[in-house]
């Protein structure tokens, strides 16, 4: 027998890599050894896309529906020892394939794969299973072929084949004998590989690199705008991202072990625009913790699809087994799961996928499977948020539509939390955690004092613990948890905070006066004692509120000892020992450590001095004279930091000094020298910006200049005797008009402090004017017939172009005169009456005037073209709005539209603008669009390739909420931003558990957002809501579930803060004149605020205090 072994050219490799996962860590993206295999060449790539695309327009025509589900037949085949051991196994692998089948659903239509056959074709050889390789001619022809071996020779991880007419291509390879796990496979590899197998291409591109496939670079640019190249490059899907793997410059940053982007990353594209790549794109090179595709993929392989539907070398028509459905199928709620149990009536199953969805008879979605004479599953991603109806049934693997089971429906309500615990308990604060139900479950929280009649709570914490702060010491606490979405809270769990003794005890000294500082907690009050070292007797001072004392009248250069201990006013009250003992001890009389003169003038001087150990008793004296003289001038009792002598005389240098008074009998010495010299100063820093015949002059001064003074300004021609003097000038900058094109001006400036005292004029600058040339000369639009120029400079207001354009190796230029200027640094203009697909060269220059011109820009080259727009479209429930760019300033642009599966366009002509509204949608439909440029002469650019978009369900609003609650109202809060500016809300409400409900319509959203405010409610009572959407005049939304909410009949503070943080009051918001107010933790009304209420109270020793000029203003 002869043996063949096949070797095989790849579409797609993925490699098997272990993910270091870390909190927050950036990294290059790894390095992956890829086959030695070279991918399409772009060019073959767009070829295979422009096959693909033409076969799916043919398909559109012959009348096949696309808004339905296409099965498509999988033959597995699965490598083996000879002793028929090892290989994957059939529960793995229907697992594996019904989570590859959820991402090929996109609403609610697509592919999906079932097994042909009623067994795998099990190839028991131990060659092909040590070695890694496949062989042989055992393809079936009517099903794609896939293989699981334990591994691939080369270390990939899978590959499979782009489509072509060849029953090769219907292969795909998977490892699964290494460190792959099902979720890997099923989540990402299998998925991956199958979108090779419909014309799928890598995010990053198909180019070569070093001849291994993986090693290439993208040349797909981050732009989707002008100049974008999506539809030649990369992936040739433009809704992926431009991908800069392998790129250097490109890292990644972890986070909770998931891969992002890390904006830091320098990579750029051509164009030095930063990339934003899609991490989690099914067809990436990156390891995510979530998957996808987008709609360009998911309309991609619909072509891809179409293409292999035309070939003869195979079909994909393997016929489903006729399987005995399962029936008794039964579920029960367990921990965080749903657990499903049926009865296999079949023999002949090649195991089984699970289907869930929220809809009786639609939406259903795999979400596992199970092998051959499974009877059992797990549901392990059921949400309890609130309550839910799932519902379930279970299809044979190697099955269609038949055979499917009865449609079980289960209510999954939310259960009881459990797993309390309290940790980092502390004086004033704990944190409180609970066992978790999943994912975006949201919680209600209370708590309250032991003893107490009335909870505080918090609702939606979307995480399994929260900490507690700003609680009283020496207290008992207890708390209990809910599901938002339920009704019934967790048994209290208690606990009791501490009465810690004072702690961190640390000092800053001052001559006379030492500052104190130690821990301090809500509900404790402190005894500090202190006295001199070496002394017996202690000084107290009881009563302190805070962990903060002064000290003042202390003597200088002594050292002192001090203690603290601290009392909770519990019941019974509770009081620490003392802390271990401090010391500190008192400065001598200091100089202040920091002395300058920056500030110098020609008659007088600003002398400053910086004191860190300044105390309000504290002043100085300073004493000056000019160099070389023996009496000083004394200045005494000077309190501030700074001090201005004048009547200095000009140009004469002086010495200073300064001293510190602490107490009437104690002084420092003076200080050491420090000198100046009274003196005008040279302006510094001169620079000129030129034009034709103008010229802007700048100067400055590195140091302040004193009241009054001005500047001389001298210019002339270079080589002139005489200088043109301007004076008496009061800025740093001067323009000078009517200059000579061409010359070159020297120039200089000195500042004149008084009529007696100026400086030394500057070094000398030179500039000169010139008729400067344009630059960054660019094509803006282009058109079949016309194209827009601009540029760049810096011109005089009278300043004119010529723009001058030919045909590409003509020797004529055509000539426009006389454009005027668009503004003093740019220009531009159109050229018009071109011929459409020629290339043209053009060229700009200034016109300063009737004798002077700049030299000619170089030559900027264009194609004239009818170019096609890029098109980018927005979704509402009804309506789309449709955006492109501007392509030609002579242009106008037509807009086609269709439902998917529609054979006619709605045409929209002579649109002017770059945006149109389609509206009149209906919902929950999906969408084709084109564009097109119209040019001049019945010139039209090619359509764009078509985008695809759904109108949305109409659905209820979100994140619903409420705020500004007193005793008898309350708002309610919504969202919704993909609805229409014209969608309106009903709201309904009622007292939880009654019969009938209040209605509340013609409501609107602003920006997405809306509220309505409910008054004359009752104020002891719990409240439910609900809301819809209505998306038409004929078409609404159910109503939502229930939200729930109690009204805020007394207001209270939670914990400490300020009065104007809406945070720390019961109700959720800041009070108002209305409100009666308890205090119950120490609040805090800042500086010039003025608060409003009706009446207040206080718990036994609760303060308010007050900032500077802050009132209360009760019973208003």
């Amino acid at each position: 027998m002869k043996l063949t072994l096949t070797y095989f050219l790849l579409s797609g490799l993925l490699l098997l890599t272990v993910c270091i996962s870390s909190l927050a860590q950036t990294t290059t993206q790894p390095t992956l050894p890829l086959c030695g295999i070279t991918e399409l060449t772009p060019q073959q790539a767009q070829a295979l896309t422009k096959e693909a695309n033409q076969a799916l327009e043919k398909k559109r025509a012959s009348g096949a529906v696309f808004n339905t589900i296409t099965y498509i037949p999988i033959r597995p085949h699965i490598v083996r020892r000879s002793d028929g051991t090892g290989g994957f196994s059939m529960a793995s692998l229907n697992q594996v394939m019904a989570l590859t089948n959820s991402y090929y659903l996109q609403n609610g239509y697509g592919i999906q794969f079932y097994f042909a056959g009623d067994t795998p074709d099990n190839i028991n050889d131990d060659y092909l299973y040590n070695n890694g390789i496949i062989y042989g001619d055992g393809n079936a022809t009517n099903a794609l072929n896939q293989y699981y071996v334990p591994f691939i020779s080369s270390g990939a991880g899978g590959y499979a084949y782009y489509p072509s007419n060849d029953l090769i291509s219907t292969r795909s390879v998977i490892a699964v004998g290494g460190f792959e796990t099902e979720d890997d496979l099923g989540n990402r590899l299998i998925p991956h590989e199958l979108g090779h197998n419909f014309n799928l291409i890598h995010t990053f591109g198909q180019n070569p690199g070093n001849g291994t496939l993986g090693s290439g670079v993208t040349t797909e640019l981050v732009t989707r705008g002008v100049g974008a190249n999506c539809t030649t490059d990369g992936d040739l899907v433009c809704d992926t991202p431009a991908d800069p793997y392998n790129i250097s410059g490109a890292n990644l940053l972890y986070v909770n072990g998931c891969p992002q982007y890390d904006p830091s990353s320098t990579a750029r594209d051509a164009n030095g625009d930063a990339y934003s790549p899609s991490i989690t794109n099914i067809m990436s090179y990156y390891f995510p913790c979530i998957h996808n595709f987008t709609a360009g993929q998911y309309d991609r392989m619909q072509a891809g699809l179409a293409l292999r539907q035309t070939h003869t070398a195979y079909t994909l028509k393997a016929p489903p087994t006729v399987v005995t459905a399962p029936s008794n199928l039964t579920g029960s709620i367990g921990v965080n799961s749903v657990v499903l149990t049926w009865q296999d009536n079949a023999s002949n199953e090649m195991g089984y996928f699970i289907e869930r969805s929220t809809a009786a008879t639609t939406g259903f979605v795999p979400i596992g499977g199970v092998g051959p004479n499974g009877t059992t599953f797990t549901d392990t991603k059921v949400s309890f948020q609130s309550q839910i109806i799932y519902y379930y049934r279970i299809r044979p693997s190697n099955t269609t539509t038949g055979s499917l089971s009865p449609t079980l429906s289960l209510s999954v309500t939310p259960p009881v939390v459990t797993g309390l615990t309290t940790t980092s308990i502390t004086a004033n604060s704990a944190q409180l955690n609970w066992n978790s139900l999943g994912t975006n479950v949201a919680y209600d929280l209370q708590w309250r004092a032991v003893g107490s009649a009335s909870w505080y709570t918090y609702t939606y914490l979307y995480s399994t613990n929260f900490s507690l702060y700003g609680l009283d010491t020496k207290t008992a606490y207890e708390w209990r948890v809910k599901v938002s979405a339920g009704t019934t809270y967790s048994q209290p769990a208690s606990f009791t905070t501490t009465c810690p003794t004072p702690t961190n005890l640390s000092s800053y000294t001052y001559q006379s006066i030492a500052y104190l500082y130690w821990n301090s907690y809500n509900g404790q009050t402190y005894t500090m004692q202190w006295r001199p070292q070496g002394n017996t007797d202690w000084t107290s001072v009881a009563g302190i509120v805070s962990g903060y004392y002064s000290l003042t009248g202390l003597t200088p250069a002594t050292v002192y000892e001090w203690q603290v201990q601290g009392t909770c006013t519990t019941s019974p009250q509770y009081t620490t020992a003392f802390s271990s003992p401090q010391s500190f001890t008192t400065l001598s009389c200091q100089l202040p450590n920091t002395i300058y003169t920056p500030d110098v003038f020609s008659t007088s001087a600003r002398l400053y001095w910086y004191d860190t150990y300044q105390e309000s008793t504290k002043t100085y004296d300073i004493r000056y004279r000019a160099v070389g003289t023996s009496d000083w001038t004394t200045i005494s009792i000077l309190s501030g930091s700074s001090y201005l002598i004048n009547g200095l005389t000009y140009n004469t240098s002086y010495e200073w000094q300064i001293r510190s008074n602490c107490s009437p009998t104690q002084s420092s010495t003076f200080s050491s020298s420090y000198s100046f010299t009274t003196t005008c100063r040279v302006p510094s820093y001169l620079s000129s910006y030129v034009t034709a015949t103008n010229a802007q002059l700048y100067w400055s001064s590195y140091y302040a200049l004193e009241a009054g003074s001005t500047y001389d300004l001298q210019y002339r021609p270079s080589g002139a005797t005489n200088w043109i003097t301007i004076s008496s000038l009061t800025t740093t900058a001067y323009s000078l008009t009517g200059l000579t094109t061409n010359v070159t001006y020297e120039w200089r400036v000195r500042t004149r402090c008084s009529d007696t005292a100026q400086s030394d004029y500057s070094a000398i600058f030179t500039f000169t004017p010139v008729c400067t040339v344009p630059s960054s000369l660019y094509i803006n639009q282009l058109s079949s017939s016309s194209a827009q120029l601009v540029w760049y400079g810096t011109f005089d207001s009278g300043t004119r172009f010529d723009v001058r354009y030919r045909p590409v190796g003509s020797p004529t230029w055509a000539t426009l005169t006389s454009i005027t200027i668009t503004s003093a640094s740019s220009g531009s203009c159109v050229i018009a009456g071109l011929t459409n697909a020629t290339q043209y060269e053009c060229q700009v220059r200034s016109v300063c005037s009737d004798t002077e011109s700049s030299a000619f820009t170089a030559s900027q080259n264009f194609t004239t073209q009818c170019r096609e727009p890029s098109m980018w479209i927005t979704v509402q429930f009804t309506s789309a709005s449709v955006y492109w760019s501007a392509t030609g300033p002579d242009v106008v642009y037509e807009v086609r539209y269709r439902k998917v599966g529609v054979s006619d366009w709605t045409i929209l002509s002579n649109l002017s603008s770059t945006s149109v509204s389609l509206t009149g949608l209906p919902t929950n439909t999906q969408f084709e669009v084109q564009s097109r440029t119209s040019c001049t002469n019945g010139v039209y650019s090619s359509f764009t390739s078509s985008i695809y978009f759904s109108t949305f369900s109409c659905t209820p609003p979100y994140g619903l909420y409420v705020s500004n609650r007193t005793a008898t109202a309350v708002r309610l809060n919504w969202s919704l931003y993909y609805a229409n500016s014209d969608t309106q809300y009903e709201i309904r409400y009622r007292i939880a558990g009654t019969g009938s409900w209040a209605l509340v319509g013609n409501l609107t959203t602003t920006n997405g957002y809306g509220y309505t405010d409910l008054t004359n409610l009752t104020s002891d009572a719990q409240y439910e809501w609900q809301i819809r959407t209505l998306c038409s005049a004929t078409e609404s939304s159910a109503f939502s579930s229930s939200s729930l909410f109690t009204l805020c009949p007394q207001m209270y503070t939670l914990y400490n803060g300020n009065w104007n943080d809406a945070s720390i009051w019961s109700c959720g918001r800041i009070p108002a004149a209305g409100d009666i107010l308890q205090i119950k933790h120490t609040v805090y009304m800042p500086s010039g605020l003025i608060g409003t209420a009706l009446r207040i109270g206080f718990d036994a020793g609760k303060t308010l205090n007050y900032g500077t000029n802050a009132q209360l203003k009760l019973d208003q």
